[in-house]
């Protein structure tokens, strides 16, 4: 194992992989970076990685795993619940960026929930995912997918939905 001596604290020695996150960074060379810098850093691009949160509200869980580590592969912190209890809950005790909503939930009927999301928090985005074609009613959401989705569409309507203009995944 090669290891990086920093000149701050030359005691110190990490191992170079550590080093080694990320081909563009912005800080300088590990020859000058000490431990708690590379920590620093290191905790720095996480943050940026997992700025936004998403609650998938799924009772399917195949799909819900699917959808998880899509979010989670764009850097979304991903909470995921399979019923309309579980999603008001988690919509109690925290706070979303996005919120991808399944209608046909085995507790009740998703539109509950847009429905409580519109009254509470009507700046929060709300992608209906659904299987049917089911009219919405004046419930409005951010948009709506049918299933099965296609991979580049939802990613490009969750970066619409955040203001963001990242480079779509393919």
């Amino acid at each position: 194992m090669m290891l990086a001596v920093t000149t701050a604290e030359p005691k110190k020695a990490i191992p170079l992989a550590a080093c080694c996150l990320d081909s563009k960074m912005s800080h300088p060379p590990c020859a000058v970076l000490n431990a708690q810098e590379l920590v620093d850093y290191t905790h720095d691009r996480q943050k940026v990685r997992t700025a936004h949160s998403a609650l998938v509200i799924e009772d399917d869980p195949d799909i819900s795993l699917a959808l998880q580590d899509l979010l989670e592969f764009e850097g979304f912190r991903v909470d995921c619940a399979s019923t309309c209890r579980q999603a008001f809950a988690s919509i109690t005790q925290n706070t979303y960026d996005v919120v991808l909503l399944d209608l046909g939930l085995p507790d009740g009927d998703g539109s509950s929930i847009l429905e409580d999301l519109r009254v509470s928090r009507p700046a929060l985005p709300v992608i209906v995912l659904t299987a049917s074609n089911r009219d919405l009613g004046s419930l409005p959401a951010f948009a709506r997918i049918t299933k099965p989705w296609v991979r580049r569409d939802l990613c490009n309507i969750l970066r619409r939905a955040l203001g963001t203009t990242s480079t779509p995944v393919v």
